[in-house]
């Protein structure tokens, strides 16, 4: 299809357009916007998913028609280059069936490169203007909001952006991970899911105002290399989605496991004579805690550190809230304390980053922990692989948050384990690329392997002490995989100082005999360690000395 990667471009202004959306606008060779999409998302935040009609493209200008698979909904989006300061979008959305949904309409991503930190300016809808920053640290909240136009800088180019159609907000996407912060409509505060009744029609209107304050160079990224410690990295196992018996394929890798009511006693007791087992409690109440943690003592188990998390904390909650009744996290210390004498205590969240970003962790505890999901926003390999830019500003707020606590980290994956924004994650039966779906046709391949390797190298950067890369079996399960594969060679390195490299789509690192090196990227790369002196695109490589 011409949409599936086409160019337009007019002088200095270019842009791709990918699968329908438009992205990489870049002026002067600097990305100026990151994305522009127009999902429309369900009541637990799935994308409707779309078909394309038709597609008109030309040098300056591109028009798809789609429609919605089920027939809920039609529309049209244009995007037109008016000359190469201006590009000028539009959006119509005809609901054909009434349809109930948290989002309609325009998505825009802002870069991180070279806008975090920086001066923005919001105007209004009755016209006046408040001047804030683009936050450094991830906001655990909305930056902007009541937006009708923003304007701001990106290095030597000033960008303006003007909506109309809807009153939009701004939100941090790097609490997803994602690398970019998120221009949406409608705001959050407002009651939703809401109903577009059948035969509604929305309309929305973007232009984009660029200009060159100076000349305007863009830059090439540098190479970095040193010596780092590694983190322990561990499997995640939790009974219904993993088995004990697939661990058997990981000797020496220690394990963080989720409890809850659910959970056997054969998986407890199968565990219990191993002392790498870190536990993760999800819990109703307070008798309900006293319960699980009478059950790992009465099969012998014995963490080696700890957390509990109420289960109503496994949902996402605004930083205003309102908040769940019943206990908070930090009333799960003290018995946790109580029955483990000298067993490390932490704290924080058992889904993603934005859920610790909202909920701070208890300062009393010991470490803190929180996981991540590469797909809560968008499933295409470019976003997944855009995921891995955040990652530095997440692990510096953790940081800002809870100093000098260690970070005891949880499951960080592409698929999604649990989904705290709706009632489950995505049934997925065709293993195609959706956002929040568990089930993930990469996991299996060379992209998990080559992910998770960069993953690994942006933790141990960041000073992580653990974190898991995978479970053993299952949905997102790593045996007989190639990131099996990154995890045994990793889990030998646990503690140990190696060298790392990171250049461009190359991250490397080695010490002990064990090599490890991927290209996180839609080509092959040299790398003269490697067969033929090249990696394969989205690849791992594990090199172990011979004994």
């Amino acid at each position: 299809m011409p949409g599936d990667d086409a160019e337009l471009r007019a002088g200095r202004l270019a842009a791709r357009i990918v699968e329908g959306d438009l992205r990489a606008v870049c002026f002067a060779g600097h990305e100026v916007v990151r994305r522009v999409s127009y999902p429309v998302r369900d009541a637990d935040w799935g994308t409707l998913p779309v078909v394309t009609v038709d597609e008109e493209i030309a040098p300056h200008a591109y028009t798809r028609r789609f429609a919605e698979r089920s027939g809920l909904f039609h529309g049209t989006f244009r995007t037109t280059l008016e000359g190469d300061t201006v590009l000028c979008l539009s959006i119509t959305l005809t609901f054909d069936k009434s349809t109930v949904v948290n989002r309609a309409g325009f998505t825009v991503l802002h870069p991180i490169d070279g806008v975090a930190g920086q001066m923005l300016t919001i105007r209004h809808p009755d016209g006046h203007e408040t001047q804030t920053l683009f936050p450094a640290l991830v906001s655990p909240g909305q930056p902007a909001r009541d937006i009708a136009g923003l304007s701001h800088k990106v290095g030597p180019l000033s960008v303006a952006l003007e909506f109309s159609g809807e009153v939009f907000e701004m939100e941090d996407q790097r609490n997803w991970s994602d690398a970019s912060f998120k221009t949406y409509c409608r705001p959050l505060g407002l009651p939703r899911p809401f109903t577009v009744a059948a035969g509604e029609v929305i309309r929305q209107e973007i232009v984009l105002r660029l200009e060159a304050d100076a000349p305007a160079v863009a830059g090439a990224g540098v190479p970095a290399s040193g010596t780092i410690r590694l983190p322990q990295v561990l499997l995640a196992h939790q009974p219904g989605l993993s088995t004990t018996a697939a661990l058997q394929s990981f000797p020496g890798v220690p394990v963080l496991l989720r409890v809850d009511a659910q959970t056997p006693g054969a998986d407890l007791a199968a565990l219990s004579a191993r002392d790498d087992i870190a536990v993760e409690i999800v819990f109703s109440d307070l008798s309900d805690l006293d319960r699980q943690i009478g059950r790992l003592s009465e099969a012998g188990l014995r963490p080696s550190r700890i957390v509990a998390l109420p289960a109503a904390y496994l949902a996402s909650h605004q930083p205003e809230g309102p908040w769940p009744t019943g206990p908070a996290p930090r009333h799960a210390v003290a018995p946790l304390r109580e029955a483990f004498p000298g067993v490390p205590v932490g704290s924080g969240s058992l889904t993603n980053f934005t859920e610790f970003n909202r909920c701070r962790p208890d300062p009393s505890v010991d470490f803190v922990t929180f996981g991540n999901t590469a797909i809560v926003h968008a499933a295409d390999d470019l976003s997944v692989r855009e995921t891995l830019e955040a990652l530095p500003a997440i692990f510096a707020t953790a940081a800002a948050i809870a100093p000098g606590k260690s970070m005891h980290l949880g499951l960080f994956s592409i698929g999604m384990r649990s989904n705290p924004y709706g009632r489950s994650v995505l049934a997925n039966p065709d293993r195609v690329l959706m956002p929040m779906a568990m089930d993930d046709p990469r996991q299996a391949g060379d992209f998990a392997a080559a992910y998770a390797l960069g993953v690994l190298v942006a933790a141990a950067r960041a000073g992580v002490d653990s974190l898991a890369l995978a479970m053993q079996d299952g949905p997102l399960g790593a045996a007989g995989t190639p990131l099996g594969a990154v995890i045994r060679a990793a889990a030998r390195l646990a503690g140990q100082s190696v060298d790392w490299t990171q250049d461009g789509p190359l991250r490397a690192l080695s010490g002990n005999g064990v090599t490890l090196a991927a290209a996180i990227g839609p080509s092959d790369i040299a790398w003269p360690n490697a067969p033929g002196g090249r990696l394969a695109a989205d690849s791992a490589l594990v090199i172990e000395a011979s004994p």
